[in-house]
């Protein structure tokens, strides 16, 4: 597999003013509550993600519930019938509701992706075809862009040929439809599917522990990187994943609405914020109540995870964990951390860009390749 090797980095300000802080000397800290801040805490204009995406079938109540909160995208699947999971195949009426409330729509198509079969028996140009009926049934027009996903860790050579092979039909089905082919999956297949040119949008998924996410990222080629998994914001009150788009993208990542394409940016300075506003964690670190570095922890997070930055201090910021929702049992936490364990957003810190096992001859066992199969014997296809 070929291998970028040329890095790119954001130039804009909110990264440089992440940076600033991790380097900046140290003025000393407050040792009581009740002990006035060393300066007026800076509010962090960021809000919630602008993208989501989501399994659940979205009605009027909760397509405003999204709105209302930030969310200015949302991604929905098409696939095959019935769907891996009820109600999480987008419906005519559905794309309506999402349009008419003032969103605009994101495509992928997913059926039982985490299964191997899906690959191996060659059902590319099968998959393809649906997404385009549904795609028109929707009213997706021209311009944007359907999303295929690789849901799973198959970076051996024995795995991603046949996926490089599904992409190659793919793209050959969308020849003329005027809707360009993207990808969601990790790092090694994404880069694998960029060097081949057989698609043009590169989601990284949440799995950043998957072969080569972190090496992939760090070359700033993605398009959207998937932020935070499964989580419940009280103010949704539903299961979303959040993403932040790349600043290169200039907040257009192949969405749409009923006028088109290419108009639907959610802007340059408002995909910045976003992506300034988080930052990834250089080592792991306990979370405080408070400004004050004697106050309770409340929480620790890890390296590499990343986060949510509501204000500022030389020494210390408040942040939010898995941005403001809950994740099945886990909570979300709210709290101060120090500056110095935070890194920007442009790039995992201390990652050496390695593909690590992305294209090894490895033989792979079948239960490797058919682990997540079980539910999708008789459904699959």
């Amino acid at each position: 597999m070929a291998m970028l090797t040329n890095r790119r980095s954001f130039l804009f300000a909110g990264s440089a003013a992440l940076a600033a802080c991790a380097t900046s000397s140290k003025p000393t800290i407050p040792t009581t509550p009740t002990t006035p801040p060393v300066a007026p805490p800076t509010a962090v204009a960021s809000g919630f993600p602008l993208i989501t995406d989501t399994a659940a079938r979205l009605d009027v109540a909760k397509v405003r519930k999204l709105r209302e909160h930030g969310v200015k995208t949302v991604f929905r699947y098409y696939s095959h019938l019935p769907p891996s999971l009820v109600g999480k195949d987008l419906q005519p009426e559905e794309a309506k509701i999402i349009i008419g409330e003032g969103l605009s729509i994101g495509s992928v198509f997913q059926h039982y992706n985490n299964c191997f079969r899906t690959f191996e028996n060659n059902w590319g140009k099968e998959d393809a075809e649906q997404a385009l009926r549904q795609a028109g049934a929707a009213g997706q027009p021209e311009g944007s862009a359907i999303y295929f996903g690789v849901d799973a860790d198959w970076p051996y050579q024995q795995l991603r040929d046949p996926i490089l092979k599904y992409f190659d039909d793919v793209k050959r089905a969308f020849e003329g439809s005027g809707i360009a082919v993207g990808i969601y999956s990790n790092g090694c297949i994404c880069n694998a599917v960029r060097t081949a040119g057989t698609a043009s949008y590169f989601w990284l998924s949440g799995s950043t522990g998957h072969s080569g996410t972190q090496a992939f990222y760090n070359t700033g080629a993605w398009s959207m990187f998937q932020n935070a998994l499964d989580i419940v914001p009280p103010e949704v009150g539903f299961g979303v994943d959040t993403n932040i788009a790349n600043p290169t993208t200039r907040g257009y990542i192949g969405q749409w609405t009923d006028k088109g394409s290419t108009n639907q940016s959610h802007g340059v300075p408002a995909t910045q914020a976003v992506f300034a506003g988080r930052a990834f964690l250089r080592a792991n670190a306990d979370i405080r109540a408070a400004f004050d570095p004697a106050s309770n922890t409340v929480g620790t997070i890890l390296k590499d995870r990343n986060v949510r930055v509501l204000e500022r201090q030389p020494t210390a910021v408040r942040i939010v964990t898995q941005e403001g929702g809950s994740r099945g049992a886990t909570a979300t936490v709210t709290g101060w951390i120090d500056t110095a364990a935070l890194a920007p957003i442009d790039r995992f810190p201390d990652n050496t860009s390695n593909y690590g096992l992305c294209g090894a001859g490895t033989v792979v066992s079948d239960t490797t390749k058919y682990a997540s199969c079980e539910r999708a014997t008789s459904r699959i296809r």
